[in-house]
């Protein structure tokens, strides 16, 4: 075979977001001049480039070229091992082409982000959020979720204490919050709290929220009962007046009447003649 290619090194280990480079020695054993077409193969060929592209080398001659890579710091490269080759295709002979291999290992990292939503619920005996946790990362994550408050006045619960969480994926969590105590009637009261997100390999994120207790019986409910009483007794007080006003008057007999005439068939009675 007139043309020879070899790798510096077979395994490069690096970070997402870094740049890294390996050397390919290529060497024309050929009679004649060989110009040489240098391609990366495999999953990592978007963000993988051999510099220069194109080598041109006498008989006899070597030179070297360089295979950089450069991951980009996202979720939708995954960590682990992408086997490549790096093809030296010759112009004058491409049936002596070669490959030779490698192996890139791409390191883990870890970006989490989380939300509350709301950031803050009323009611008088509690209220509902949800907790919205976003892997950014390049793995797979687990996160356990707590809550707490200073005061230790509420009860705080979540349907999902744990979530399992793939790369560049968003998974949600249910959180209820109780009032340990009832307020029946006054001012509102505001009770803060924090939702703590920890993931098993990178720092937790702390949530803050609050919740706003309302009375169970507001304000306006005990002036509306005033109002409707004292209306009640208003009523009681017109009717027990209009009734002393409209009194009935004296009934009189016909009889007792001056000029009035006897009914017909009966004769008035006269004098006493004896």
């Amino acid at each position: 075979m007139s043309t020879t290619a070899t790798l510096d090194t077979p395994l490069v280990s690096l970070e997402a977001g870094t740049e890294a480079s390996v050397p390919l020695h290529i060497r024309n054993d050929g009679e004649i001049v060989e110009e040489y077409r240098l391609r990366v193969m495999g999953p990592s060929g978007s963000w993988t480039e051999v510099v220069p592209g194109v080598v041109s080398l006498f008989p006899g001659q070597n030179t070297t070229a360089s295979v950089e890579f450069r991951p980009p710091r996202s979720s939708e490269v995954p960590a682990g091992e992408f086997p490549y080759a790096v093809q030296v295709l010759p112009t004058e002979h491409p049936e002596e082409a070669v490959a030779p291999e490698g192996v890139l290992q791409l390191l883990p990292f870890h970006q989490t982000t989380a939300e509350l939503m709301p950031r803050q619920s009323q009611g008088c005996f509690g209220g509902l959020h949800r907790v919205a946790v976003d892997n950014y990362g390049n793995v797979p994550i687990t996160v356990a979720l707590a809550g707490s408050d200073p005061g230790d006045l509420l009860n705080i619960s979540f349907r999902e204490p744990t979530l399992t969480i793939a790369p560049g994926i968003v998974e949600f969590a249910r959180v209820q919050v109780r009032v340990r105590s009832t307020i029946w009637r006054g001012m509102p009261a505001m009770h803060p709290f924090a939702v703590t997100v920890k993931p098993m390999d990178a720092p937790p994120v702390v949530l803050d929220g609050t919740h706003l207790q309302e009375p169970v019986l507001p304000r306006w409910i005990v002036k509306a009962l005033l109002m409707l009483v004292l209306f009640v007794l208003v009523l009681v007080a017109l009717g027990f007046a209009l009734f002393l006003l409209q009194s009935p008057g004296e009934v009189r007999s016909p009889s007792a009447v001056p000029g009035s005439v006897a009914p017909a068939g009966q004769t008035p009675a006269g004098p006493d003649r004896r």
